[in-house]
């Protein structure tokens, strides 16, 4: 029939934008959940459980934000490596190298977190303890940034696509 698309061409135009829509869904989540947690759980727990029972909290939750980490950024790397417009110009070489680093933080903050149980569990030295919570308090700091700067590259991407 004459203007009816065929089903593999349809099928081929909504694959890209389904891996384009959920991952954008799921960096949201996890930009929300991240913001949420650390927002409004976290003080929430501290101030009527105190800390050590927080922090098992913590390592209960962490994982599953880690999950919804690793599919968005998975998604957006397929997205990345199947699109070539998002890898064009300096929107999409921005947009690499935040994936880069989001990829490499979200690393860090799973290690570390083990690691951090690993002595909690051992009976390790506090002091020790604290240190490193400090530091990876800040990775996920840069962390929560990193998913900010994609989701900005995503906004700008068009407009900077436009100029050219």
């Amino acid at each position: 029939m004459v203007g009816q698309a065929h089903p593999t061409t349809s099928l081929r135009s909504f694959f890209p934008w389904l891996v384009r829509f959920l991952g954008r869904v799921t960096l949201a989540l996890w930009l929300g959940g991240f913001t949420f947690y650390a927002a409004f759980v976290v003080p929430d727990l501290h101030e009527n459980l105190g800390g050590m029972e927080t922090g098992e909290i913590s390592r209960r939750v962490a994982p599953f934000l880690y999950a919804i980490g690793g599919a968005a950024l998975a998604l957006r790397w397929l997205e990345a490596l199947t699109d070539q417009g998002q890898r064009a110009g300096w929107p999409g070489k921005t947009r690499i190298g935040l994936l880069v680093v989001n990829s490499l933080l979200l690393s860090t903050l799973v290690v570390m977190q083990r690691s951090m149980g690993t002595r909690l569990d051992s009976g390790g030295n506090l002091t020790e303890f604290r240190s490193l919570h400090e530091v990876y308090l800040t990775v996920w700091t840069v962390q929560w940034l990193a998913i900010l700067g994609l989701m900005a590259i995503d906004a700008i991407g068009p407009i900077a696509a436009k100029d050219h």
